[in-house]
């Protein structure tokens, strides 16, 4: 029977933006007009990586180079603690869907790519991609001021401009879980 199984799930993909790290919440990712993509259990990363470049229409010439998860971390009183998870291989996909299990109460995914332009290619293909800036890289903000306190493991390898104030300056003081629940209640 064709349809969606349970371990199905819709992801919001934000790119052409930026990746913030914010005391209160951790990371967050921002962007102007962010799609969705369906994600299936079992899914590869090249298959996911294809779907998104679907959703966001890129030519032949454009590749989803990498995929970044916020990644709950701890749910506090205040709201949900994020981190920034790369997402490199088949296993990492893993690692996602366990976090979903792990975090019920997180109610959307979400995913930042970066694109990277191949080029115009005279027949042969292009050792070499070249991104396209869509973003940081690896997490690093695009100024590539490090911060401190970054984890060991190469999968949360995040450098990433720290708020002096206590949440992200993005137009809406609202958290992203309240801001889902808003979302939610209009729909």
């Amino acid at each position: 029977m064709a349809g969606a199984s349970k371990d199905s799930f819709l992801a919001l993909v934000h790119h052409n933006g930026e990746i913030k790290k914010c005391t209160r919440e951790g990371v967050k990712f921002k962007s102007e007009c962010p799609t969705n993509v369906f994600i299936s259990g079992g899914i590869s990363l090249a298959d996911l990586q294809a779907s998104i470049e679907r959703r966001l229409g890129l030519d032949a010439r454009k590749r989803v180079t990498h995929i970044f998860y916020r990644v709950p971390e701890a749910v506090l009183s205040s709201g949900v603690k994020y981190d920034c998870f790369s997402v490199e291989s088949d296993e990492d996909l893993q690692v996602l869907f366990h976090c979903r299990q792990q975090f019920p109460e997180v109610r959307t995914t979400e995913l930042y790519v970066e694109i990277a332009d191949l080029g115009a290619s005279s027949g042969g293909s292009n050792p070499h991609p070249q991104p396209v800036h869509v973003g940081p890289t690896h997490c690093q903000p695009a100024g590539g001021a490090p911060v401190m306190g970054s984890v060991a493991s190469p999968s949360f390898d995040v450098n990433l401009p720290q708020d002096d104030d206590d949440r992200c300056d993005l137009g809406d003081n609202r958290s992203f879980d309240e801001l889902a629940i808003a979302v939610a209640a209009t729909t």
